[in-house]
């Protein structure tokens, strides 16, 4: 294996034993207590990106409001909200990453 990737294997190890891996992966082991909940919540999850690619910036707000309708039920669940909690942690801390990385090697990225 070469260096790049022998230290992507080392970055995967120190991501998996980082605090907010590790209380992301409790968090999805607390949702099994409630037997169909993970399919549910992954409905949910695809529906909010359904919702931030498709929606036009004036339909966004009602989008949103008929999005928290349909889940108020989930939303009382606290495990439900620290799994989300946990997994917005973790793809902050891998987006962190990947900015730096391009930031870094210097690839130049339009802005959107």
């Amino acid at each position: 294996m070469d260096a790049v990737g022998e230290n992507t294997e080392l970055l995967v190890q120190s991501i998996k034993n980082c605090s907010a891996y590790k209380q992301y992966r409790k968090s999805e082991r607390d949702l099994r207590k409630y037997p169909g909940l993970s399919e549910k919540l992954d409905l949910l999850r695809g529906d909010i990106f359904a919702m931030y690619s498709n929606s036009p910036g004036d339909e966004m707000l009602d989008n949103a409001e008929q999005l928290e309708r349909t889940y108020q039920e989930m939303q009382k669940i606290p495990e439900v909200n620290a799994y989300l909690e946990a997994e917005a942690d973790l793809c902050r801390q891998i987006r962190d990453i990947y900015m730096r990385l391009i930031r870094e090697v210097g690839i130049h990225l339009p802005t959107l």
